[in-house]
């Protein structure tokens, strides 16, 4: 057992002695890939990250001038999206320019004096009903002032003014069911009704069933009317229905001249009346 023992004891020191060796004096390749094979198996960590290390300083040139290519591909990229959309934002603002600037020229030809209001709201409910603008009490915006919106080169009647506040107004739209305005049918001056029916179109009630109503005919607020000056363009009749045999007038459809789905901006005509012209009306609201 102790002779075993000893030649463990042996064989440890020569090893110890033959490791030192190899270390302090030059080997030859032999010994120098016998030296490395050893700690690479003894080491395998050693292995891989000396292949990596390779790997790394060793990749071919055009490899890193691709991966410079992407990445400036890619700040490229969004360099282009944000000046699209800086495009876009110019595009608009210069088309609401050239918008404002021939409403402006239309508003001051006009024989009602006003101010314009921006449409700030639409309730998807009420789309045809109502919307809310950025004047209100404030900037002397007062309920029943008469709103004009301005398509293909003309001024015709939106709507009135509902509920005012401080800052902002409600908008009555003519296409509101509730709402309703006198009309003068051109040429012959005949007076009609004309309602909203909630939807784009109009509607015109009490036209004698006599009369010769045809479709194109031109519609204009009439002098009878309360709470809009007169020769407002409002539409034009789209469509004469049949009479109804209960029905002693005749009905018919109206296209209006404004197109709510399209108003930016509209035009609020000071409508002072009288308080005692107001009182019979409001009463009967």
């Amino acid at each position: 057992m102790s002779r075993e023992k000893d030649a463990a004891n042996y064989a440890l020191v020569f090893f110890a002695v033959l490791s030192v060796l190899l270390l302090l004096f030059p080997a030859s390749k032999l010994a120098h890939t016998a030296r490395i094979t050893v700690s690479y198996s003894l080491y395998p960590s050693l292995h891989y990250g000396a292949k990596y290390d390779y790997f790394v300083r060793h990749v071919p040139a055009n490899f890193l001038a691709l991966l410079e290519t992407d990445q400036d591909n890619r700040a490229l990229k969004e360099k282009v999206r944000n000046l699209e959309v800086k495009l876009q934002e110019a595009a608009a603002l210069v088309a609401e320019n050239d918008r404002l600037a021939g409403a402006m020229r239309l508003s001051r030809a006009l024989p009602w004096a006003g101010s314009w209001a921006r449409v700030v709201n639409k309730t998807p409910s009420d789309w045809y009903g109502s919307f809310f603008i950025d004047k209100g009490s404030a900037d002397g915006i007062s309920v029943n002032d008469t709103v004009l919106g301005m398509e293909g080169g003309r001024a015709a009647l939106a709507g009135r003014v509902l509920e005012v506040y401080p800052k902002f107004s409600k908008i009555l739209l003519l296409t509101n069911g509730a709402a309703s305005a006198v009309c003068s049918i051109a040429p012959g001056g005949m007076e009609a009704l004309v309602e909203g029916k909630g939807t784009w179109l109009l509607r015109m009630s009490y036209v004698p069933e006599e009369a010769d109503l045809a479709e194109g005919a031109e519609l204009v607020t009439a002098q009878g009317g309360l709470l809009f000056p007169a020769g407002v363009p409002v539409g034009k009749v789209t469509r004469v229905n049949p009479r109804e045999s209960f029905m002693n007038f005749i009905t018919a459809d109206v296209s209006p001249h404004v197109d709510v789905n399209t108003l930016k901006e509209v035009y609020i005509v000071k409508r002072r009346l009288p308080r005692e012209f107001l009182a019979p009306w409001e009463a009967a609201q």
